[in-house]
């Protein structure tokens, strides 16, 4: 069973009460960080900031206004609110600081 498949399982018993996860292979701290992950707390977060931006926004304006937070606890957000309904990717793409392009999100 893969990383999705047990997701999509336990989401199925559980849904208001998903954790974060840890590789097999991650070093015992990043185990016991994701452990103190609130995920629910954090889609809510990462929510609340994209549907502040009614034209929609790019990754990089999400991590700005969550600074407080670090990138990677933030960019996993984004596949489950799509997967969930909440936001879509609107197939606009933004250049970032990096002059690279990223995907236009928008919330429903």
């Amino acid at each position: 069973m893969n990383k999705f498949d047990l997701y999509e399982t336990l989401k199925a018993y559980f849904p208001d009460d998903l954790m974060a996860f840890a590789r097999k292979t991650d070093p015992q701290t990043s185990k016991e960080a994701a452990k103190t992950v609130d995920v629910n707390k954090m889609e809510q977060l990462v929510l609340d900031v994209i549907k502040s931006f009614p034209n929609g926004c790019i990754s990089q304006d999400v991590e700005s206004a969550l600074a407080q937070y670090r990138a990677s606890s933030i960019t996993p957000r984004y596949r489950p609110l799509m997967k969930k309904g909440l936001i879509v990717d609107t197939g606009e793409k933004r250049p970032g600081f990096s002059g690279r392009n990223q995907r236009v999100m928008r919330a429903i």
